[in-house]
């Protein structure tokens, strides 16, 4: 799916709490009581929603951070969607599809009542447009991948084919959008239903408001200009303070949504969002600061939620820029990690330990545990290559991204590690929400702290970012036999089968360790009693027309 990638807040006139209430709120008894934004908001519908980083962008076809993903959903939406329990496949755009026999063709039919934030109807057309942009190298969508089952979509986005009539999606007529795949794909469905890639986007809004279709950013993701299809538009963005979207007259099923406004909160820092939890100021955060979980437990554990979510939190070696093209190396820092010691230091109940790429019971799989701590042998393959008790050994730089506690708290765990264990000194590089983005995509990094957050219930998911010239496959390493191994979960319906190639994709990156898995994360964060509705789900996803404010009894 998305990086899950590791915000002071400013008054709003209408989402917010001015400071000054904060103030009186501390003044002696007999003063009147000021309401706070979330009795406020219960009263209205209006949810006061944490959402962790600033948005590089609100363009589904260019965001790769799952911390987004709450929002676009309130803005987009797809052919289908998930329910709020993240398993159920439920209509969207599409009222109804048919899949052939042999699985390879989806033809979905569209709503007719299906409309655009600014009247205009949802169309077939739309969709091919939008998937042919998505496939666009042009605009190097790094959730490309994502429509790869289909034909022809690979060959498109690589440049061996210019034809988009080469791309296996058609628009027959208005209301009828078909998809053709190279292979059959029970997740089909699902990959559809995940926040963003494949869901549809206005062109003709995009041009009016002088932008360019085939490239990044662009004025038409800004208040009044973006033209949606989801159940909310966009009506506020204040960078680094607030984004807020009202209810959409337009939607297809808006009569079923209670919501009347989210208001979405960028805050840079864990505590001051706990904080405004407790000072009434948000609904929902979307985390919460390991030391306090204790204390919520204990007082309040109605309102802690801690739940597995299918997010892989690992290291990843840039294998184009020495000193980790050298394997051994690459070896002996992931040998040099004890698991089990991080995630006790830096997350507690907010992790578990991830001794494989992919968490155990996805899918119905287990994976091998390929990778362990031995910090004997990984001093031994870091002698070998040249750097004995890590003399000679060039400066390393760990990136991460520093707009969370945890990271930083990781980041510092891990630099103690490799000194103790390796006698290695690793330089911690915090980032910027956006600056980690770019760097990311520019691989100008040696070391660095990623997080895959799964869009779909299947390892694939999260082993597709090793495959050779996958846009998300930032390490830049590639081995035939690990494409191999992924091409045989496509071509086979064996469970056994596909179980046995995700074995040998783990252990050949245990081998080869372009990536080293950390932990598994658990969503941590606070629930208001007054909301209703939310479900939470190892995918986040969320059904906005399942959502409904009301006091608690």
């Amino acid at each position: 799916m998305h990086r899950a990638l590791f915000v002071s807040i400013m008054p709003h006139p209408r989402c917010f709490v001015p400071l000054l209430i904060l103030a009186l709120l501390m003044l002696p008894a007999g003063c009147a009581r000021h309401e706070t934004a979330v009795e406020s908001g219960t009263r209205n519908q209006i949810l006061h929603l944490g959402n962790k980083d600033e948005p590089a962008d609100l363009d589904p076809h260019t965001n790769n951070a799952a911390t987004t993903g709450y929002l676009l959903s309130s803005l987009f939406e797809g052919l289908v969607t998930y329910g709020n329990d993240g398993t159920t496949i439920l209509p969207g755009v599409a009222e109804r599809w048919d899949v052939s026999a042999d699985g390879l063709t989806y033809t979905f039919h569209l709503r007719a009542n299906a409309r655009w934030s600014n009247g205009d109807p949802v169309t077939a057309q739309d969709f091919r447009d939008s998937f042919l942009r998505v496939l666009d190298p042009v605009l190097g969508c790094e959730q490309a991948n994502q429509a790869f089952p289909i034909v022809g979509a690979r060959d498109f986005l690589e440049g061996r084919s210019k034809d988009p009539n080469s791309v296996g999606v058609r628009a027959p007529d208005a209301r009828t959008f078909v998809t053709i795949l190279s292979h059959p794909a029970p997740y089909w469905l699902g990959t559809l239903a995940q926040n963003g890639p494949l869901w549809p986007v206005n062109l003709r809004a995009i041009e009016a408001a002088g932008g360019d279709r085939h490239k990044r950013g662009g004025a038409w993701t800004r208040a009044g200009k973006l033209v949606g299809n989801g159940p909310f538009v966009l009506a506020e963005w204040r960078p680094n303070s607030l984004i807020r979207v009202v209810r959409n007259p337009l939607y297809w099923d808006a009569a079923h949504v209670r919501l009347s406004e989210v208001c979405f909160y960028p805050t840079d820092d864990e505590s001051a969002e706990e904080h405004s939890y407790r000072a009434g100021q948000l609904h929902v955060t979307y985390r919460l600061p390991e030391p306090k979980v204790a204390g919520y437990e204990r007082d309040r554990p109605a309102e802690l939620q801690i739940s597995p979510e299918l997010r892989t939190i690992y290291l990843t070696f840039n294998v184009t820029k020495p000193p980790f093209t050298d394997v051994r190396l690459r070896r002996a820092f992931s040998l040099a990690v004890n698991r089990e010691q991080l995630v006790h230091a830096a997350l507690g109940k907010l992790g578990t330990p991830a001794h494989a790429m992919v968490r155990s019971g996805t899918g119905g799989y287990t994976p091998p545990a390929a990778v362990g701590f031995d910090p004997a042998e990984a001093r031994r393959l870091l002698a070998e290559a040249g750097y004995p008790g890590g003399k000679g050994l060039p400066g390393i730089e760990f990136t991460l991204n520093g707009n969370t506690g945890i990271a930083l708290v990781t980041g510092a765990a891990l630099q103690a590690m490799w000194a103790q264990n390796l006698g290695v000194r690793v330089s911690v590089i915090p980032c910027e929400f956006k600056v980690y983005l770019s760097t990311l995509r520019e691989k100008q990094f040696q070391l660095l702290l990623d997080s895959w957050a799964y869009g779909i219930a299947d390892p694939r998911d999260v082993l597709q970012v090793a495959t050779s010239g996958d846009p998300n496959n930032d390490s830049a390493w590639g081995n035939p036999k690990f494409d191999a191994a992924f091409a045989a979960t496509d071509s086979t319906r064996d469970p056994a089968e596909r179980c046995a190639a995700f074995d040998t994709m783990e252990k050949i990156l245990a081998q080869d360790v372009p990536y080293a898995p950390l932990y598994y994360g658990n969503q941590g964060f606070l629930l208001h009693p007054s909301v209703h509705g939310w479900r939470n789900n190892p995918l986040h996803a969320i059904d906005w027309r399942e959502l409904w404010l009301e006091p608690a009894k």
